[in-house]
C-alpha cells in the first residue's frame, strides 16, 4: 500500500506534464524500453531493476534527440521505440531460461511481492522525482506549454526538456513492479483525465490527480484482497471507474 501510494503521488505530478504536452504515449514507450532492460538484466544475471532504470533513461534521451534535434514526429518515434523495446525484452527474457526472476512480474506488475528493500528503493526514488519537479516546476511548465518561448528565454531550455523526460523514464522504471509495464500508462494518464472533469486550473488538476491516483491504488489493492483479482488489474479498473463517475457527475452538473 505504501509503495502504491508513493507511486500514485509521483505519477500524478509527472502525468500532468506529460498529458499537457500531448505526449501520453511516451509513458508506454519508456515502459517497453524499461522492459528491455529487465530482460537484459535477467539474461546477464544482474539486477533487472537497475537495468530497467538505465534503459529507460537512455531511451528518454534518445527520444528527445530524435524528436527535438531531427524533427521527427514524436508519436512515430515513440512507436518505434515501443515495439523495439518489447521485442528486445521478449528476446532476452526467452534467452534467460535459468533465472529465478519472473518476467511477468515486471510485465503485469506484482505489487504484493514487494520486499522491504524494494519499498525503501521505491519511496526514495519517488521522493527524488517529486523534489526535481517541485524545484523545476516553472521551467517544466514553460517547456510544456510554450517550448519555443522557453528556448528563447533560456539557452539551457533543452536541458530542462531532457530532465523532464529522464524523470519520467525513472518513474516508469520504478513503477514496473507496482503496476507493470503494460499498464503503467494508466497510472500516469487516467488520474489526470479524471481530475480534468473537476479541476479548473493546472495546479488544481495536479492536486486532484493525486487524490484520484491514491484512491485508485487503495481501491485496487483492496479489491485484489477481497475479490482475489490481480492487484494491477484492480488498480486500473478502479481508476477507470473513478473517471467514469466524475465524467457523468460533470455532465449531470452541466445539465
Amino acid at each position: 500500500m505504501i509503495a502504491g501510494v508513493a507511486t500514485a503521488i509521483t505519477a500524478a505530478i509527472v502525468g500532468n506534464f506529460i498529458v499537457a504536452a500531448r505526449q501520453a504515449i511516451i509513458s508506454d514507450m519508456l515502459a517497453h524500453a524499461a522492459l528491455a532492460g529487465v530482460g537484459l538484466g535477467m539474461f546477464l544475471g544482474v539486477s533487472p531493476g537497475f537495468f530497467a532504470g538505465a534503459t529507460a533513461i537512455v531511451a528518454s534521451i534518445f527520444l528527445w534527440f530524435l524528436t527535438k534535434q531531427s524533427g521527427r514526429a514524436p508519436d512515430a518515434v515513440s512507436m518505434l521505440l515501443l515495439t523495439g523495446g518489447l521485442a528486445v525484452a521478449l528476446l532476452f527474457s526467452h534467452a534467460a531460461k535459468e533465472t529465478a526472476v519472473s518476467f511477468e512480474s515486471f510485465l503485469f506488475g506484482s505489487i504484493l511481492t514487494i520486499t522491504y528493500g524494494e519499498l525503501l528503493y521505491f519511496t526514495a526514488a519517488c521522493a527524488c522525482i517529486v523534489v526535481v519537479f517541485l524545484t523545476l516546476w516553472r521551467r517544466f511548465l514553460t517547456s510544456v506549454f510554450d517550448p519555443q518561448f522557453a528556448r528563447v528565454q533560456s539557452k539551457i531550455a533543452p536541458v530542462y526538456e531532457i530532465i523532464l523526460l529522464v524523470s519520467t523514464g525513472a518513474l516508469v522504471a520504478v513503477s514496473l513492479k507496482v503496476i507493470g509495464g503494460l499498464l503503467v500508462g494508466a497510472l500516469l494518464v487516467i488520474p489526470v483525465l479524471t481530475a480534468q472533469n473537476i479541476a479548473t486550473s493546472f495546479r488544481a488538476n495536479v492536486l486532484w490527480s493525486i487524490v484520484w491516483g491514491i484512491a485508485g491504488v487503495i481501491g485496487g489493492i483492496t479489491a485484489s484482497f477481497y475479490f482475489d483479482i490481480p492487484a494491477s488489474s484492480g488498480i486500473v479498473l478502479s481508476l477507470i471507474t473513478l473517471f467514469a463517475a466524475t465524467y457523468f457527475f460533470k455532465k449531470l452538473i452541466e445539465r
